[in-house]
This record gives C-alpha cells, structure tokens and sequence, in this order.
C-alpha cells in the first residue's frame, strides 16, 4: 500500500509536563558504523552473540560478536507480514499480522526451523513471553494467550478485550498492554492464563504501543496525537503531539501511578505507526517510526532527559522508518523498514539487556466442557478456531475450522461430524453454492470441492496467489463469478466457467485495510458488489459487467467501523456501524450525521456483521463477542429481540429453520435448539 505522508512541525506546546524543546535539542547524534546485508528489516532481538532480524517475510540470523561486522549465518523464508519477535531459549515466536503467528527452533543459527504455524484469533502484532505463556497482541480483539509449553503443539488458552492492542510487556503474573487509539495502557492480572482479568486502563497522551518493565517502572513509546488537547486537524495544538514516552511506578502491578513523561518532536505520518521501547543500563531506547531512535537517560523516572538521537538513513531517494531495535554492547541494532538493519555506535550508553527476574503464570488444568453454551445452546469444539458456516441441506454444515480444515457436520438433533475436509492452510471461510464449496485456506489459497460420486467432497480446483493469504470467499449471483478477499488490502474476482480452472478477472485495492469480514453478502440491483476498506470506505461493483466487472465509480467515504459489515438489503446496502445500522444506495455521499442510524439494542457498540433471515438481522462483532438479534419487519423502527455476548469470537451467524448456528472462535461452534 502507498503511504500518504503529512508531515507536521510544531513547537512543542508547555501544557504537558514535563517537556524539553525537543524540536532543537534532541541529543548526541549517534552513527551508523554498520549494515546487517539483509535488505530491508521489520524488527529484531538480540541474545549472546546472536541477533535474530525479520523483514520481507523472513527471518535471518546474524552473527553480532563483532557487532561493527555482523555475518549472516542462516535464513528461514515463508513466514508473510512479519512483525515482531521473542527469543527464548532457542525458539523464535514471530508475529505475522494476517498471516498469524510462527514459532520456529533456532538452536541451530545456520538453519533456522519452523516448529508450528498458528492461527491466531486476528492480526498479530505484538509478543511477549512469560514461562509457557505466550501473549500475542491480537490489535482490535486484544491480547491471546496462547500455551507453548511445546511450541510445535501451541494451544489457545484465552482471550483478554484490552481495545487496539499493539505491543504487550508482562511480569510477575501481570501483563501491560499499549493500547492504540483510545491512548491507554492497560493492566491485565495473568497469574490464572485460562481467566485473565482486567484490573487498570491508564490514560496516555498519545497513541499506546511499545511498552517495557524494568525497576519497579512500566514505560510506554506513544505517538500520533495527544490526548490532552484538541487533534483531529492539521494545526490543532495537540496534532502530531503524541510522540514520547511516559513512566509509571508499579509498586502495586495491578494499578500504576504516573511518574513523568517526556515528548519527542511532532509528527503525523500515515503508515507503518509503531513505536517502541527498551530499557537497559539507566537509559530508555526508543524506536520512533520516522522519528528515528531516541535514547533518553531514565536514571530519575521523574526527570527523563534525551541525550542522543539517531534517524533512518534515507533509501532510494525516499524518507525511512525504523521497525525496531535491539541493544548489544556498545550498539543498537535498528531495523531500518525500507532499508537493512543498522548498526549504531553508541558506546556507553547501550549494553545487552538482562532480563528481571519474573514469576510465570502457572497453566490449570482445563476444565471440562458442559457441551451447552447458554440454555437451548449446544457447542460443537474442533482442535482449530471457528470461523464460519454454510449450509449444504437444512441439518448439515460446512465449517471452517481454521487449523483443523473443515468439518463438515449434522447439526439436529446432535452435532455429529460427517466429513473432514484436509486444507493447505487454515480454513478461515466458506461459501457452499449449488452444493459446490468454496473454501479460503488463507495461505493455501482458494479450494473448490464437490461430491461428484455421492462418497464424498474432492478437491477439484484451487487458485493461489503468491504471498497473499486468502481470508474471505463469496459465491453471491450466478455463481460463475466468485470473490475473494487477500492479504492485507487486496480485493479479487474470479471467473469460475471451469472450476478446476479459476480466473482472475478483476482486482481492486483501495487505502486501508480488509480485517475480515468486509465483502458484502448478496448483490444489489441484481449485480452489485460492494467493499468496505476501513479507511476510505465503501466501494461498489459491478459483478456482471462483460467481458469483467467493473468499478462502478460509486463511493460511500465514510468509516463505519472494522469490525461491522454489510449485506444487500432490496435495491439498498444495510451497513452496520457503532449504534445500529444504516441503509444506503450507490449514490450515497453525505456525512454519518446527516443520515438516519436505526439502532440495534441498547448500546452505542459496534454490532458486528450482519446477516438476515425473514424479517431478522443477525449480527455479531467478533472482537467484543457481541451477538444482537433483531426484529426488522419495519426496518426503520427496528425492535430488539435479544442481546448477549459469547466466549469467543463471533463472526457471521449462519441461519437455518429459524434457529442460528454462531461460529465462535476457539470457543467452537455454537448451535440454537435441538
């Protein structure tokens, strides 16, 4: 995707305290002294005379002895949109936004080797570990717990709603989460990992991400905007002020006291915003994106001062980010996002970090399953996580099972498994179209099976595309045309004539990212499609178009909310977003205030992803676990019927005979009536 970059320079306003006059006086300007060889570097940990670097979907392994002539020694490639790292004890848990999360042995550096390939509930983004807890940021589901006492056979354990999760910290049983947009770090009590609790948010003034513990302080990297002052516009005084760092005591973990922060120069750039921080030998090293890396003396936790600065140098003409740093003696480490990964003198401030003694949460013993989710419910729990459902007859299911493949299942009067279908990759969607299934297995591609001899479903086509997981499929009109949703942004239509041959014949990407469940369900006016990027907003298309469809020009701007959906309601688009619903058609242009919002239940939430039977709307948010059910016999006086929340992660409720069938994450499948 193709950053559009602002960049905005202010002084440095004197209503957060404390502050230094960043703008000019930034510190010792550290320099480069060496490059790693690798190309360009997305973050990096150091352990011994190792650094462990990822970047362009690989990890490599250097040699950093010499840390002025670091050696690559070993590569592992295949992992997609790598993140961030944890080394421990000869294994590497990388997170790979979309892609999940890889844990891979490197005991060996010469030939780094993938253990285990795990689906993670939604991007992955931050990672931390504790004994044989891992904690991997999950941006807005918040912060999975995943056991890795054998990391080639990891195990979900839970899921803790923190909001936008970007980076986690934990110690002693309590895990500190930077928390993005709504500017907070927040405190989660780990010691029992099936149950995590919420016991604290702390307000940041700016953008939460990196976060460290060290002496008794919990440190956060923020940026983008501040909180305290007025920054939705270029030239409100607190636009592009949210760069710095904040400290907080932890005398009590479960609720921090605020100690101090300190701000770094303003600044205000879309795209690879990530920010991050260790601390070691006194001193606070601060990765700052486009800023470059800050290190600032953190001896007294109330008087932080910078004392040195160093920036991406720029590549190929254009300006640089830095993903990441790790420290070793004397040097910082910087990934360099466009570039290779650096090599910093910074003798006497930087040493290889030692890691504090910290007291792991110990893993229960799992309690046993009572088969029913709530009353009249039944549950149905593969080894994988839930994603969705269709149907092939009244009582029988096709569920993607993400890394169990898909089950094919009798729902009444008992869930009974009938068929399992082997996938490449994790099964993230179904689609069934004239008893035909079309299954997205993410990094395996598309898969089209049919039951052509009455003894079972084959595989009888597939379509790939090369680095881009394939998250979401839709078989809307005639079947012949079928969409598919890939890799970060990216939007496909294929031509279907021969099944055992897909076509591309149409592809579209727009500013902003496809989270999940973004494609809508049915057509309007008998032949268009519509897509929502979470940024730019809702897009629509023209699926018959001949020889290939077509963008049919017509653009709803507005943000309704990654986590909602859409689905063709008559000749109008019903779009959910925080509140309730709206109903739109291909002409719609005007601002959310000037439309009419139909709410759905009693809460300003967002409802999630909608689906209709009769004169029922289903939706269900799969980040906060939200599941409404609503009367729409007149659409414009909608009349909730029911409202509650599940265990897992909900996405687009399948309905058949009247009775709904959740898929439900790692809490599996959730079935109404007997």
């Amino acid at each position: 995707m193709k950053n559009r970059i602002l960049t905005f320079f202010f002084c440095i306003s004197t209503v957060i305290l404390p502050t230094v006059s960043q703008a000019q006086n930034v510190g010792a300007k550290l320099p480069i002294v060496a490059v790693g060889g690798m190309g360009p570097a997305k973050a990096v940990e150091a352990a011994g005379d190792y650094a462990y670097a990822i970047g362009n979907g690989a990890l490599q392994v250097l040699d950093v002895s010499n840390a002025k002539k670091p050696r690559i020694l070993g590569k592992l490639s295949g992992l997609g949109s790598v993140r961030q790292i944890e080394v421990s004890e000869g294994i590497a848990y990388i997170t790979s936004r979309q892609d999940g999360l890889f844990i891979v042995d490197v005991k060996n550096p010469a030939e780094p080797r993938l253990l285990n390939h795990y689906d993670t509930v939604e991007f992955a983004t931050g990672v931390a570990l504790s004994g044989d807890v891992l904690f991997v940021a999950c941006r807005n589901y918040g912060v999975e717990l995943i056991d890795v006492s054998d990391p080639e056979k990891p195990a979900h354990l839970s899921l803790v709603r923190t909001g936008e999760a970007q980076s986690v910290v934990t110690r002693n049983g309590f895990l500190y989460v930077g928390v993005w947009a709504t500017s907070e770090l927040v405190v989660v009590d780990v010691r029992d990992p099936r149950q995590p609790k919420i016991t604290n948010k702390v307000e940041l003034d700016g953008y939460g991400d990196g976060v460290d513990v060290a002496g008794g302080y919990v440190y956060v990297a923020t940026g983008h905007h501040s909180r305290a002052m007025p920054r939705k516009n270029p030239g409100d005084p607190g636009f592009g002020k949210g760069h710095g760092l904040e400290v907080f005591k932890i005398s009590d973990p479960a609720h921090p006291e605020f100690v101090s922060r300190i701000k770094f120069p303003p600044l205000y750039e879309i795209g690879n915003d990530m920010w991050e921080v260790t601390i070691a030998n006194g001193h606070a090293f601060v990765a700052d994106t486009w800023n470059g890396i800050f290190v600032v003396d953190v001896a007294d936790a109330a008087k932080m001062k910078l004392v040195a600065h160093c920036k991406a140098p720029e590549q190929d003409g254009k300006k640089n980010f830095i993903g990441g740093l790790a420290l070793v003696k004397d040097h910082i480490l910087m990934a360099g996002g466009y570039s290779d990964l650096h090599v910093v003198d910074a003798a006497n401030l930087a040493v290889s970090v030692e890691k504090e003694t910290d007291l792991a949460p110990v893993i229960a013993a799992e309690g046993n399953e009572t088969g029913e989710f709530r009353k009249g419910w039944r549950s149905y729990r593969p080894a994988g996580q839930v994603y969705s459902v269709d149907f092939l007859t009244d009582d029988r299911a096709v569920v993607a099972c993400g890394s169990a493949g898909v089950h094919i299942v009798k729902l009444w009067p008992q869930i009974e498994r009938l068929e399992l279908l082997a996938t490449d990759g994790f099964a993230t969607d179904v689609s069934v179209f004239n008893e035909r299934i079309f299954v997205a297995e993410s990094a395996g591609g598309l898969s089209i099976w049919e039951d052509k001899a009455g003894d079972g479903y084959k595989k009888v086509g597939a379509f790939k595309l090369r680095g881009k997981a394939v998250r979401q499929v839709e078989t809307p009109g005639s079947g012949k045309r079928v969409m598919i949703q890939a890799g970060a942004n990216q939007f496909y239509i294929l031509d279907m004539s021969d099944a055992a041959n897909p076509k591309q014949i149409f592809e579209d990407k727009r500013h902003g990212l496809l989270y999940g469940d973004q494609m809508m369900r049915g057509l309007v006016e008998d032949r268009y499609t519509a897509v929502f990027w979470h940024v730019t907003g809702t897009y629509w298309f023209d699926l018959m178009a001949q020889p290939a469809p077509v963008y049919s020009g017509d653009n709803f701007p507005r943000r309704t909310g990654s986590s909602n959906g859409m689905i063709a309601f008559g000749d109008k688009t019903l779009i959910t977003l925080r509140g309730g619903y709206i109903l739109v058609d291909r002409s719609e242009r005007r601002e959310l205030k000037e439309l009419n919002i139909y709410p759905l239940g009693k809460t300003r939430a967002n409802p999630g992803v909608p689906n209709i039977s009769g004169n029922r709307l289903y939706t269900a948010n799969r980040s906060s676990g939200l599941v409404t059910i609503t009367d729409i016999s007149y659409p414009f006086k909608p009349k909730l019927i029911e409202q509650f929340v599940t265990p897992g992660n909900p996405t687009r409720i399948g309905i058949r005979n009247g009775r709904a069938v959740i898929p439900d994450g790692y809490h599996g499948l959730l079935v109404e009536g007997d």
